[in-house]
């Protein structure tokens, strides 16, 4: 069995239901219970069981179901963490469409990132989720029963990187770390050619999520790190109080182009962190210029925004 996300069971034709927006990567769930027990996610161990992960339903299916996967620009896997998961994966493979396949999984040796690239996985993205150790430790780690370090998560982007062109993690916004801290990850993360998608904290048990206008200032700085730009922030005791454009970017920030969902290529994951009609904090789809009007509007209100001829 696999689950889909409910959105790629809709597309599929496998429920009906009227969407807003459907989802152009279709999102598969492989596991059937964790053995990690990170501390914001509902598929962690000592939770209850559950068909969600973030505001997502997944629904169970025969494996079989894969070979009538049309439409979609990628396939995501969401794995989660037990031992025959690569083994299952290479299984799985074989029964899909010719279209990219990315992979969210744990650190895994060298030897199953292999496996993985040969059987045709294209992105293979291990999530750091936290902005820094102490966070980590906290929501991911020891303290929560975890085999997992913070020097590990990134030995393992390291090794990835070495066995897959395209490299990618998780990060979110809203576990407790500063807005430095944020930047600081993502300006190492750009060195090391690998890409980033952001998440806003979604409170399942416990805590808030990230102010929008918060969430706007990360967007839109992850967008510059990864346009190459190094020196644009200033900080306020670890918070962003200014934000300093290039000129030759004003065109792609009027299209709303930093606040589409990041990730891999084709990814738009329509209402993971977001209610329908509520706040969207990542747009699954081009904002049109009303959107984009009040996204800069949210944005102001945390920050500075000027342009810059530099």
């Amino acid at each position: 069995m696999i689950r889909l996300s409910y959105g790629t069971a809709v597309k599929m034709g496998l429920k009906r239901a009227k969407m807003d927006v459907e989802p152009t990567t279709a999102y598969i769930m492989l596991g059937e219970k964790c053995q990690s027990n990170c501390s914001f996610c509902a598929q962690r161990k000592t939770a209850p069981q559950s068909d969600y992960l973030s505001r997502i339903l997944w629904i169970p299916y025969p494996v079989e179901v894969l070979k009538n996967l049309r439409g979609f620009v990628r396939i995501c896997f969401q794995t989660l963490d037990y031992p025959m998961v690569v083994d299952d994966l290479i299984q799985v493979v074989p029964l899909l469409p010719k279209i990219p396949i990315s992979v969210s999984i744990v650190p895994i040796s060298s030897k199953d990132m292999t496996r993985l690239k040969d059987a045709g996985v294209e992105i293979l993205s291990i999530a750091l989720d936290a902005a820094n150790e102490e966070i980590f430790d906290r929501v991911k780690g020891k303290s929560v029963g975890n085999r997992f370090t913070w020097q590990g998560q990134w030995d393992a982007l390291s090794r990835a990187k070495e066995i897959f062109d395209n490299v990618n993690t998780h990060l979110i916004v809203g576990l407790g770390e500063s807005d430095k801290d944020l930047i600081n990850v993502m300006l190492r993360l750009q060195k090391m050619g690998m890409t980033v998608a952001l998440f806003a904290y979604t409170p399942i048990f416990v805590g808030k999520p990230p102010g929008i206008g918060r969430y706007r200032a990360i967007q839109l700085s992850r967008y510059l790190i990864f346009k190459g730009y190094h020196d644009f922030v200033t900080f306020k005791n670890g918070k962003i109080v200014r934000i300093e454009i290039p000129e030759r970017e004003k065109e792609g920030i009027k299209k709303g182009l930093p606040f589409l969902t990041s990730g891999c290529p084709g990814c738009n994951r329509p209402f993971y962190n977001e209610r329908p009609g509520g706040k969207i904090y990542n747009y699954p789809y081009l904002p049109n210029k009303g959107d984009v009007k009040k996204i800069i509007d949210e944005l102001k209100k945390y920050a500075e925004v000027i342009y810059s001829h530099t």
